[in-house]
């Protein structure tokens, strides 16, 4: 919710991958949410990706701008770090 609201605010659809385990098959499907312990913490629904364990990396794709922008201290929480590619 402080990181990336955009899905609890108005449901929009994010890709996301396990990083940890590309190229392994997807083969489970999971609610995939975020650190804290609230309803509205859910960052996508029903989605396939590989085996998950403690400490995988996951990819939220497509955040951009708005994400960074709509980003919040909420529950004491730092906002996240950003960081920027050149091709």
């Amino acid at each position: 919710m402080h990181t990336l609201i955009r899905p609890a605010l108005y449901g929009s659809y994010h890709h996301i991958f396990n990083l940890s385990r590309l190229g392994e098959e997807e083969n489970v499907t999971a609610n995939i949410v975020g650190p804290i312990c609230e309803t509205g913490d859910m960052l996508g629904r029903g989605r396939r990706v590989s085996r998950t364990e403690a400490g995988d990396v996951f990819l939220i794709a497509s955040a951009g701008a708005y994400g960074r922008a709509m980003s919040s201290e909420y529950n004491l929480r730092e906002r996240p770090r950003e960081v920027t590619l050149d091709r």
